[in-house]
């Protein structure tokens, strides 16, 4: 299976797996995945609205990062699955709306 199908395929099984874990008030998005070679730390970026409840959400994913790791192990199979996963918030998307709100109001002022 090649890299980018493999990415492609455990955001989408993880993004299932936490739908389930994450508070259906809280909108989330699985951004990247960081696949380890043979048994490393798989890094999974996920960006979180509203932003206040970014950190709570995260520290409850990496309490639990075992047990998604036992539920990942059940739906995908890999070769080397990883020892541990760990979840960063990323702010790549409220940077983003940031930088087009202040293009926008650049914009307006011409």
């Amino acid at each position: 299976m090649r890299i980018e199908r493999k990415k492609f395929l455990l955001m989408e099984i993880l993004s299932k797996i936490l739908r389930e874990r994450i508070d259906p008030k809280i909108i989330f998005t699985v951004l990247d995945v960081s696949l380890p070679q043979k048994g490393g730390i798989m890094k999974v970026k996920i960006s979180v609205f509203p932003d206040e409840k970014a950190k709570e959400v995260i520290s409850d994913l990496n309490k639990d990062s075992i047990k998604i790791k036992n539920e990942l192990k059940e739906c995908i199979y890999l070769r080397y699955l990883p020892k541990k996963i760990i979840f960063k918030y990323s702010k790549d998307l409220k940077e983003a709306q940031e930088i087009d709100k202040i293009l926008k109001e650049l914009k307006e002022e011409r």
